[in-house]
């Protein structure tokens, strides 16, 4: 164990005193113990974020708790960082929140590496919108003669798939004679989306 030579400490044994250098992990422990009591004294006073937030949904109290401890270890760390005293933590929030609000990110207004984000697509007038829906009950097969569905005893008749031949009761919404599962589906749409 290194001993620090910096850092002595004194005992008084059996009347008299003795000082010794501590080791340096009894060291550091002495020395930074009471930086998590700091930080929780800072973190509650004088408004402790958990305790105005309004809703104590246990997601809110995380992200809250996370935002309060963040937002000391700032402040304390910049204080750190630069050698003077912390300032109060009111004063480091006010000055936070309204860098916060004047951020300029950057000239064009995006952030570096983000993910584009794809715009949403318009249907064309002559394209039809792919859903997967369910046939009523007590219902077969399509019929084009009647443009109605079949009428069946069994009330919840399941027809093969046109793909795989699953037995499902669904279909997609463009073409209701053809029964299809939700695997064969999802290609189906994406086949047709790809076409337009």
């Amino acid at each position: 164990m290194n001993e620090v030579p910096t850092h002595k400490t004194y005992r008084c044994i059996n009347g008299e005193w003795i000082s010794f250098n501590y080791t340096e992990n009894i060291s550091r422990h002495n020395k930074a113990k009471h930086w998590v009591d700091d930080v929780n004294n800072r973190r509650h006073a004088p408004i402790g974020l958990e305790d105005v937030w309004g809703t104590k949904w246990w997601p809110d109290r995380q992200f809250t708790f996370l935002c309060s401890v963040s937002e000391v270890n700032a402040c304390m760390s910049r204080a750190r960082g630069r050698g003077l005293p912390a300032e109060e933590t009111l004063s480091f929030r006010r000055q936070l929140a309204k860098q916060m609000l004047e951020n300029n990110i950057s000239e064009s207004g995006l952030v570096p590496c983000a993910p584009v984000r794809l715009r949403k697509r318009y249907r064309r007038s002559g394209e039809l919108e792919h859903t997967l829906e369910k046939r009523p009950p007590f219902t077969g097969i399509w019929d084009s003669r009647k443009n109605s569905w079949g009428k069946v005893r069994s009330k919840y008749l399941k027809t093969k798939c046109s793909s795989c031949k699953f037995e499902c009761r669904t279909y997609c919404s463009c073409n209701r004679k053809v029964s299809m599962c939700m695997n064969c589906w999802g290609d189906h749409k994406r086949m047709c989306n790809d076409t337009y």
